[in-house]
């Protein structure tokens, strides 16, 4: 049987998907607008970007699904109006039932964080970082798939913004290298302790390959734009 593991690793937790994905399978990053502000950093370390402005959860259900070895997965913020406490529970589930069918050996959320000037987006911010703490602790298997996390609200909260939602360059930078660190380091079996640094999750069998398509790129809007 395939398995999840997630272990707490500072800002972020890690999974690892053994057996899904090998060498020949390209790095991903894929997501929104924020996706796209880090888009040449990935670029430089060999990853391959999918990421579109506007992009929500219908957007990312029309992905095809393909042969990754990393993913990093840099979304949520278009979906956080309105993003009421119950529904944020469900988005969880949501985006686990999405990245089931993702062949990948390793995923991390990169969730939304802090959005100071708009009340709307940091209200959802703050419901979907409780919805996914509590998701931690459950051994619910609608959310066997649910990513690792990279808490937004805590790993790029204090990040220079352009407009109040997407970081300058610096703050992409510092995103970005944050990100990798999680990456290089490997993964240990989680213990049950705080819901806030480990996860618990059932066991996992992922689809097969389905290799797709071309890089969607984007230029990164202001603020009177969708992320």
């Amino acid at each position: 049987m395939r398995w999840l593991a997630c272990a707490a690793l500072g800002l972020g937790l890690w999974a690892a998907v053994p057996g899904q994905a090998d060498a020949a399978c390209p790095d991903l990053l894929l997501g929104d607008s924020l996706a796209v502000g880090m888009a040449d950093f990935a670029r430089a370390e060999g990853y391959q970007v999918v990421a579109q402005t506007g992009a929500g959860l219908t957007w990312l259900r029309q992905q095809a699904p393909r042969c990754v070895d990393r993913l990093l997965l840099v979304f949520g913020t278009n979906d956080l109006r309105g993003l009421a406490p119950e529904a944020a529970e469900d988005y969880a589930r949501q985006i686990a039932a999405v990245m089931e069918n993702w062949p990948a050996a390793r995923i991390i959320w990169a969730t939304p964080g802090c959005f100071a000037r708009d009340r709307a987006l940091e209200s959802g911010s703050q419901s979907l970082d409780r919805a996914l703490l509590r998701a931690q602790t459950l051994a619910d298997a609608s959310l066997a798939h649910l990513p690792a996390l990279h808490r937004g609200r805590v790993a790029r909260c204090d990040y220079p913004s352009a407009d109040g939602v997407h970081p300058t360059a610096a703050g992409y930078r510092a995103w970005w290298q944050g990100l990798q660190g999680v990456m290089a380091q490997r993964p240990r079996p989680s213990s049950p302790r705080a819901a806030s640094t480990d996860s618990v999750t059932p066991s996992m069998a992922m689809a097969p390959s389905q290799l797709s398509v071309t890089t969607i790129s984007a230029s990164v809007p202001g603020s009177t734009s969708s992320p």
